[in-house]
């Protein structure tokens, strides 16, 4: 996986429901390619080569933050988080347009404020995410929104390797997972499915069950309302044990996941990831022997032959 552009990713401003300059970061990289980018009214940006049924790899662009409320008569702003219950930590900051904000907690310990460095920034409607940052260090990345980008960057890696050959494929990066997905069935709406892969980072601290940081890619055999179909499951063991990748089989059992969305309109889907430490953060780690394998296994199921 290409170190400087999950770097770029990590590093640009793109809160749910403002994730415009993600999309076209993602898009420049598309670009590049030989396969045919769109994006959709919502932001979605979906790119494909050849012709369907398609493997789908599907992935999110947005990342939590907060949204100013009301500033008091004080000068302090009042934020709300997005999603509501993300715990990101207090410390730096910053809008759209790079201005800071010390960011923390009153003494209930519920109720986030800001104070803005510059005066006459931070009016209501204002979105703040934490202030960036990235390290790559021992085998590992450090960064902010971290979760949130690094399935962007392996399908921009799968983008990169599929000049060649002539398989069918698409790649799909959707807005709105911090807002019940809202953006991911009207991105599948018109494509022909062969088969569903999600690529998500999964949290490696605590409520997981089955996979470990460094230990190569997970697939996630249940979510809350959805199962994968065995077929699948066995799928893509077969394809990782035939490039030589260790595969990790876990279960995540609590919260809303992608799968369990589309498993309520009828659409049956795959999660496959890599452990993240520290998920929810402001600083997130992955390792890097997690990316390269995920992006090797991903690029074979691409490839790969698909059983009825």
């Amino acid at each position: 996986m290409n170190k400087e552009v999950l770097q770029e990713l990590c590093r640009v401003f793109g809160p749910t429901g403002r994730e415009s300059r993600v999309a076209e970061i993602v898009k420049t990289h598309l670009e590049g390619t030989n396969l045919e980018v769109t994006a959709d009214v919502l932001g979605n940006v979906i790119a494909r080569k050849g012709d369907g049924p398609y493997p789908v790899f599907c992935t999110h662009l947005d990342q939590p933050g907060w949204v100013v409320e009301h500033r008091d008569k004080k000068g302090f702003l009042h934020l709300k988080s997005v999603p509501a219950d993300e715990k990101l930590g207090e410390g730096w900051a910053v809008d759209e347009g790079g201005n800071r904000y010390r960011v923390f907690k009153e003494s209930d310990g519920k109720s986030w404020r800001a104070e803005s460095l510059v005066e006459g920034e931070g009016e209501m409607g204002t979105f703040l995410v934490p202030k960036a940052e990235f390290e790559a260090s021992k085998g590992a990345y450090f960064a902010t929104a971290l979760a949130d980008r690094v399935g962007a960057a392996l399908l921009l890696d799968i983008a990169g390797k599929a000049n060649k050959g002539n398989q069918a494929v698409s790649l799909v990066c959707y807005t709105g997972r911090h807002l019940k997905f809202t953006g991911l069935t009207a991105a599948l709406e018109d494509l022909d499915i062969e088969r569903l892969y999600l690529i998500e980072a999964l949290p490696c601290d605590e409520g997981n069950e089955g996979y470990s940081l460094g230990e190569g890619p997970v697939i996630l055999l249940r979510t809350q309302h959805s199962v994968a179909p065995s077929l699948w499951v066995d799928e893509v063991a077969k394809i990782a044990s035939d490039i030589g990748i260790k595969l990790q089989k876990g279960l995540v059992s609590d919260g809303e996941s992608a799968a369990d969305t589309l498993a309520r309109t009828g659409i049956q889907a795959i999660t496959l990831g890599m452990g993240v430490r520290y998920s929810g953060s402001r600083i997130e780690r992955v390792e890097g022997s997690d990316c390269e394998a995920l992006s090797k296994l991903l690029q074979g199921l691409a490839k790969g032959k698909v059983r009825s």
